[in-house]
């Protein structure tokens, strides 16, 4: 079988420094502009979504309930 460019980047990611696609990174640096204080950049997998959770509990019940979505955290 052969593997698509996209299943071949997302099976080496394992985490936000794993990341090479610039696209995404571009993307993610105009999300953390409009982040506050305490807000937490996350990334699905699963979707190629961004979400801005409000603190690290936010982001941390939403790895622990959603372990499908293949949540990173962006630093």
């Amino acid at each position: 079988m052969e593997t698509t460019y996209k299943e071949f980047m997302e099976a080496k990611v394992k985490s936000w420094k794993d990341m090479k696609d610039r696209n995404v990174l571009k993307a993610a640096e105009k999300f953390k502009k409009k982040m506050k204080g305490d807000n937490v950049l996350g990334y699905t997998q699963a979707h190629g979504e961004f979400t801005i959770f409000r603190n690290d509990k936010d982001w941390d019940d939403a790895v622990k309930h959603g372990k499908d979505m293949q949540w990173l955290k962006v630093e």
